[in-house]
């Protein structure tokens, strides 16, 4: 799913992660573990009917640094 054009999918036919919950007594790798159990691919999935397609540059921060600060906006309501 790295190269769908988001634009050309469905978002209802992607898995969508707004309900996720995260419990912090799980560590790091294991909320992103979660995370990626849910969303079935990180670089596309729905948030409340919103497809949402993820990219990374070649020479960016790691994937796990991404979802990460992804997951506490995500969590914090931004």
């Amino acid at each position: 799913m790295k190269s769908v054009d988001i634009g050309a999918v469905s978002p209802e036919s992607l898995p969508d992660v707004s309900g996720i919950t995260f419990d912090n007594a799980l560590s790091r790798k294991e909320r992103v573990i979660r995370f990626l159990q849910v969303a079935q691919n990180p670089y596309c999935f729905s948030i409340g009917g919103i497809g949402v397609k993820m990219e990374f540059t070649e020479n960016g921060p790691p994937l796990q640094d991404i979802l990460t600060d992804f997951l506490i906006r995500q969590k914090s309501g931004l």
